[in-house]
């Protein structure tokens, strides 16, 4: 009901209808999990909440919308705010998630369902933040035509004619396990980076795909932010981590898996805000495509000691 293969990875619980169009959507979030874990602040990962949010509207779908099982969701954007800066940090028990999901009325047939909700984030009873998402539901046979029809020409997808990237280290981006670093470095390219993804991952990979999936470029994404804004605020490098407040995601194109994707940031210009919150633009490229870009912004968290090690920038 939420496209997951494996239980471990499923984080909806329950859901009810309130109107019309607005459902209350319970869920719960692991104290400890393979790969969405604490920030450096010991607080919720802001990519388990997109994650949340597109299970949420995946279940809705199916459930009160009479979305078939069968369909493929595709994910067009997606955006978010932690509005409370002290949001509940992990703790002794699993945190209790709700979220208040209102759907703009959908444009809907029997093969065809467009999505775009708005959720108000809720845990432990205390409101901490916003998301809003937006795709479709499609049958097989309008999903081919569409894979179709956004495929890429392979001489588009010649291969980079580029040195053979560097792993970056675990602690560079604020994880722990070298399968969850998504980014491979660019030797004499600053602030670009190829996109190196596990093909067995548990979480990105869960069940079979033909394309990148959306999850893992919303988390390259974070890992570049994270370099780029780490760099520009440790001139004394000394070693921080990011912590995300608010970003935009958009997609714009089907990612193959068997060709390299590059992945660029740079500073938004006249985005940076008080309290050394600033903002950094992503952009995923393949061939000559825009894949996905996003805006996120956040601030860079000093390291201290080992705990920032184990954390999700």
């Amino acid at each position: 009901m939420v496209h997951k293969a494996a239980m471990a990875e499923v984080f909806i619980t329950d859901a009810h209808r309130l109107g019309d169009h607005r459902f209350t959507v319970a869920a719960q979030w692991p104290r400890a999990h393979v790969f969405y874990r604490p920030g450096a602040d010991g607080k919720c990962d802001p990519v388990l909440w997109l994650e949340t949010i597109r299970q949420a509207g995946v279940y809705v779908a199916h459930r009160f919308y009479d979305v078939p099982i069968s369909h493929q969701f595709v994910l067009a954007g997606a955006e978010f705010t932690i509005e409370d800066p002290q949001a509940p940090q992990y703790g002794s028990t699993p945190h209790t998630v709700s979220l208040d999901i209102t759907f703009e009325p959908p444009a809907q047939d029997k093969r065809h369902l467009v999505i775009e909700l708005a959720a108000v984030v809720r845990i432990d009873g205390r409101r901490c933040g916003r998301v809003t998402m937006r795709g479709q539901a499609i049958d097989a046979r309008r999903y081919a035509v569409l894979r179709r029809r956004n495929a890429p020409s392979r001489a588009s997808l010649a291969p980079f004619a580029q040195p053979s990237p560097v792993p970056l280290p675990p602690a560079a981006v604020g994880r722990q396990h070298e399968w969850d670093v998504v980014l491979a470095a660019w030797p004499d390219r600053a602030e670009s980076w190829q996109l190196s993804l596990d093909p067995y991952h548990p979480v990105f990979f869960d069940h079979a795909t033909d394309h990148l999936p959306g999850m893992a470029l919303v988390e390259a994404f974070r890992q570049a932010v994270s370099l780029s804004g780490c760099r520009r605020s440790a001139p004394d490098c000394a070693p921080r981590v990011w912590a995300l407040t608010s970003g935009a995601v958009t997609f714009d194109a089907f990612g193959e898996l068997d060709a390299p994707v590059l992945v660029e940031s740079r500073p938004v210009a006249g985005r940076t805000l008080g309290d050394h919150h600033f903002s950094v633009q992503a952009d995923a490229t393949q061939g000559d495509r825009l894949l996905a870009s996003a805006t996120l912004t956040g601030r860079p968290l000093l390291v201290a000691g080992s705990r920032a090690l184990g954390s999700a920038a």
